[in-house]
C-alpha cells in the first residue's frame, strides 16, 4: 500500500509515536576534558627507577597552584590517582625543605615553577587514553608522554588541575619517616643512622618477602676516609670522627622522603670546612646520597694527593646470608667471608664505578656519578679482612669493608660540586639485570 492511502488517524497515530520518541533521555557520552600534550625522554626500562621530572618538562602545568594537581594513570581501563609528590627546588638546584610554620604557609600558596620536581614511580606509570572525562571535576590537564632512550618503551600519566574544589589523591604510601628513631622504612627495607653523626648509616634492614618481618642487621658502621698531603709535604687522615652533623631537615612524601644534614670536617685544629649539604633521598626500594659541595677556596693551594674512601663495613654475624660482590669486570664475584683474596685485591684496580652485592634476601645496586668534566675519578673499594684493624679506631675486624675510593679532589675549583650515590634494593633479579638496571638508570645530576 502506498502513503497515499494511509487514512487520517494512522497519519495522526504516527505522529503521536513520533512526538513519544523525541522526548524521552537520550543517553551522551560524558564530555571530555581538553588536554594538552607533551613528550618526556626518561628511562622506563625498570620498575624500580624513580621518575622525577621538572616543571620544565611540564609545560601544561607551569604556573598552576601546588594544591591544585593531581595526577592520574590508566591501568585495566580505568583513570585512577597515583601517588606523587611535588618538591621545590631553588635555582641553584636545592630542595626547598620547609621547617616552620612560616615557610609551610608560602609552600601551601605556591605554584609550579620550572625548577619543581614532581615525582612518581615507573611502576605507576598506564596506558594511554583517546579521553579524559570532565565528570572527575578538572579544570585543565596535561597528557604526559615518557619515552624511554634505551628500549623505545612509552608509558603515560594525566597530570589535572582541580581549581573548583580539592583533588582526590591517591591513599598509597610507599616510604614512611619515623622521627623518634630516626629511620626511614619502606616495604623492602629499613635505613637507620647513627645518633651522633646523623649523616652515616649504621643500620640497613630487610624486611623478608614471607615472614614480613626485618631481618638482621648486617651493617656495623659506614665510613669516610680523606687522605692525602698538606702543603704537598705533611700526611694527614681525617676520618667520620672528624666530623660534625646535624640533622636540619626532613621532608615525608607518600613516594620519597628527602632528609638533609648540615657537615663539616676539621682541617686543622678549630679550622672546618665549609658546610657540606648531604641529602638521603628515600623510596621504597631506592636511596640516593646527594652531596653538595660549595667550595669557597680552591682545595689544590693547601692540599695534594686527595683521596676519599666511602664504604660500608659488614659484620661478621652466622645468622646472616652468605652474600657476594660483583663488579661490570668481575662477573663471576667474590665472597664476603673476612679473608683478603689476590681476586678481591684486583677488584680494587678496576675503573668500574658500580657494584652489586648479593645475597638470598636480594641484590644491592650501588654506583658513584660525578658531574660530566669533574676531575674526581672514582672506582670501587673491597677490604675484606676480619683480622685488619682499620686507623684510627684500630679495632680489628673489616667483613666485606665494600664503597669507592675516589680521587681529584685537590684539582676542584671554587663552584658548587655534586655528586650522587645511588642504591636500589631489589629482592628477584639477576647479577646481570642488576648492571642492567644501573647502566639505563636515570641520573639524578642536575
Amino acid at each position: 500500500m502506498g502513503s497515499a492511502s494511509l487514512k487520517p488517524f494512522n497519519l495522526l497515530f504516527v505522529g503521536v509515536l513520533v512526538c513519544a520518541v523525541l522526548m524521552l533521555p537520550v543517553a551522551f557520552p560524558a564530555e571530555a576534558l581538553v588536554v594538552e600534550r607533551t613528550t618526556v625522554i626518561y628511562p622506563l626500562s625498570s620498575p624500580y627507577y624513580p621518575v622525577v621530572l621538572t616543571g620544565k618538562d611540564l609545560p601544561p602545568l607551569l604556573n598552576r597552584p601546588l594544591k591544585a594537581l593531581a595526577l592520574y594513570a590508566v591501568n585495566a581501563g580505568e583513570l585512577r590517582p597515583i601517588p606523587f609528590q611535588i618538591d621545590r627546588r631553588d635555582a641553584a638546584g636545592a630542595f626547598q625543605i620547609p621547617t616552620g610554620d612560616a615557610q609551610r604557609t608560602v609552600e601551601a600558596e605556591a605554584v609550579l615553577d620550572g625548577n619543581d620536581e614532581c615525582v612518581f614511580m615507573a611502576s605507576d606509570i598506564g596506558d594511554k587514553t583517546a579521553r579524559v572525562p570532565d565528570t572527575l571535576g578538572a579544570s585543565a590537564g596535561a597528557e604526559i608522554e615518557l619515552r624511554d632512550p634505551h628500549t623505545g618503551q612509552r608509558g603515560w600519566v594525566y597530570g589535572l588541575v582541580f581549581e573548583e574544589r580539592p583533588p582526590v589523591l591517591s591513599p598509597a604510601d610507599y616510604v614512611a619517616y619515623d622521627p623518634e628513631r630516626d629511620t626511614v622504612e619502606s616495604d623492602i627495607v629499613r635505613i637507620g643512622f647513627a645518633q651522633e653523626k646523623p649523616f652515616l648509616i649504621d643500620t640497613i634492614l630487610w624486611k623478608e618477602a614471607e615472614t614480613r618481618r626485618y631481618a638482621r642487621n648486617f651493617t656495623d658502621t659506614m665510613k669516610i676516609r680523606h687522605r692525602g698531603k698538606l702543603l704537598r709535604a705533611v700526611p694527614f687522615e681525617r676520618t667520620q670522627g672528624d666530623y660534625t652533623s646535624r640533622l636540619t631537615a626532613v621532608r615525608d612524601g607518600p613516594v620519597r622522603v628527602i632528609r638533609r644534614t648540615s657537615n663539616r670536617v676539621r682541617v686543622l685544629w678549630r679550622l672546618k670546612t665549609p658546610s657540606i649539604s648531604i641529602d638521603f633521598i628515600h623510596y621504597a626500594n631506592a636511596f640516593f646520597m646527594d652531596t653538595r659541595l660549595d667550595l669557597p677556596f680552591r682545595p689544590g693551594l693547601f692540599f695534594s694527593d686527595v683521596e676519599t674512601v666511602m664504604s660500608l663495613d659488614g659484620r661478621p654475624d652466622p645468622g646472616l646470608p652468605r652474600t657476594e660482590v660483583f663488579t661490570h669486570s668481575l662477573r663471576d664475584g667474590v665472597p664476603i667471608d673476612g679473608t683478603m683474596s689476590d681476586q678481591k685485591k684486583l677488584l680494587n684496580f678496576s675503573s668500574d664505578n658500580a657494584l652489586v652485592l648479593a645475597n638470598t634476601f636480594g641484590k644491592i645496586l650501588v654506583a658513584l656519578e660525578v658531574e660530566r668534566g669533574s676531575p674526581i675519578r672514582a672506582r670501587p673499594y673491597l677490604m675484606d679482612d676480619a683480622a685488619l684493624a682499620d686507623p684510627p679506631e684500630n679495632i680489628p675486624g673489616q667483613f666485606g669493608n665494600v664503597g669507592f675510593l675516589s680521587t681529584g679532589w685537590d684539582r676542584l675549583d671554587t663552584a658548587v660540586h655534586h655528586l650522587v650515590v645511588s642504591v636500589y634494593m631489589i629482592r628477584a633479579i639477576t647479577v646481570d639485570d642488576a648492571f642492567r638496571t644501573l647502566r639505563q638508570a636515570p641520573s639524578f645530576i642536575r
